[in-house]
């Protein structure tokens, strides 16, 4: 039985999941069938069944400290709360300012592929599928889905169902890269941390973790050369 640190009533935690699980006590185990609407805000459980055995390990409250100077100093090189604000607040604004220029990029390329029509390695598709399923695999498993019920899936059905974005991301990925060697362009090191983190947060994983799995994949090199 895979550790699961649960958020009840998080904003990322699946509803039924933390109404199943509301006032339950360290020690106690619980048995319980969940099935998710068709309009489930996670697609991949929508009008699906999933019988869930839990137990609890451990109860765990939030502390929430008061906003003050001293919070501020235990957090970082920080003068005082103010100085705090002031950064998260830069942080921020970068942060929307990436977001936009993601955007636009994305647009950007979508047009690119929509003109250009070629083909591409099955090879590189398949391994971009195979990328693909994992990140879906890994947001289940931090829903709670058990591993044996990920086993009874169809993996040719979901495997087929990802090939067309596959295909669009790696056509994307071979025109940027050929821009990019025509035009002398290379990612900074600040553009790839950027790109770790918006990734990190998208699989709710560690930055390092998401790192060094990109780096074992040749994507970071990839990136780097766009």
């Amino acid at each position: 039985m895979d550790d699961v640190l649960v958020d009840i009533g998080g904003a990322n935690t699946v509803r039924e999941l933390s109404e199943n699980l509301r006032g339950a006590k360290a020690g106690e185990e619980r048995s319980f069938v969940i099935t998710y609407p068709e309009d489930a805000q996670d697609k991949r459980l929508a009008g699906k069944t999933l019988e869930y055995k839990v137990q609890i390990k451990a109860i765990k409250k939030k502390q929430i400290p008061e906003l003050n100077d001293d919070f501020a100093k235990e957090l970082g090189d920080f003068k005082s709360f103010e100085d705090l604000r002031k950064r998260i607040r830069e942080q921020l604004e970068s942060q929307k300012r990436h977001e936009i220029e993601h955007t636009a990029k994305d647009k950007l390329v979508q047009e690119l592929v929509s003109r250009n029509n070629f083909p591409v390695p099955e090879s590189l598709v398949d391994q971009q599928v195979t990328s693909r399923l994992e990140r879906g695999f890994r947001a289940l498993a931090a829903q709670g889905m058990r591993p044996e019920d990920m086993r009874k899936m169809d993996f040719g059905r979901l495997r087929q169902a990802q090939r067309e974005a596959a295909v669009r991301e790696v056509k994307a990925s071979l025109i940027l890269e050929k821009i990019a060697d025509k035009e002398n362009i290379q990612a900074s090191d600040a553009d790839l941390d950027l790109e770790v983190e918006r990734f990190a947060q998208q699989w709710r994983q560690p930055v390092e973790a998401v790192r060094k799995k990109l780096t074992d994949e040749g994507t970071l090199e990839r990136m780097r050369e766009r």
